[in-house]
């Protein structure tokens, strides 16, 4: 969302549509970061594939949002 925020203050398109993928990026970063709780046991397997979905799902919807933005100018 804060990365969606800082792109949108941007001067051009092209710049908005990095800060999307900055952001999917950053889904990515997360989850890696959960996967490692995982690893190490601090949470469980269940706990780890709540949020798998919840990651997988938002980072669908940053793309389509992108696509969208991406075709509307």
């Amino acid at each position: 969302m804060l990365n969606i925020a800082e792109g949108s203050g941007k001067e051009s398109d092209k710049e908005l549509k990095r800060y999307f993928n900055i952001a999917i990026g950053s889904c990515y970063e997360l989850l890696a970061g959960v996967d490692t709780l995982k690893d190490i046991e601090l949470i469980s397997e269940y706990e780890f594939k709540e949020i798998y979905s919840r990651i997988e799902s938002i980072s669908k919807q940053l793309g389509g949002f992108k696509k969208y933005i991406s075709n509307s100018f």
